[in-house]
């Protein structure tokens, strides 16, 4: 799906926070109440999203098996959803 039909939604993150400064996030909230779990974590990088081309901290996670990335911009947490959703 184009990057175009697709918007910005910021998200409330459950995560666990390591001693050595490492950040794992656990849960995604939505403002509305749904609640999913992160089933895992297959790592992070800074990259640009695909909305806007700014550049956060991607996570790439997995949720009820699907693969999917979870943004953080200055400890805010976003997901980029489909138009409509």
């Amino acid at each position: 799906m184009p990057a175009s039909s697709r918007r910005k939604q910021y998200v409330e993150v459950l995560a666990t926070h390591y001693i050595d400064g490492a950040v794992r996030p656990r849960t995604i909230i939505f403002a509305d109440g749904r609640t999913y779990e992160i089933d895992d974590v297959k790592g992070s990088v800074r990259a640009k999203t695909g909305r806007s081309g700014e550049v956060a901290l991607r996570y790439t996670i997995v949720v009820r098996g699907t693969e999917t990335y979870l943004y953080c911009d200055s400890g805010r947490y976003f997901v980029e959803m489909k138009e409509g959703v």
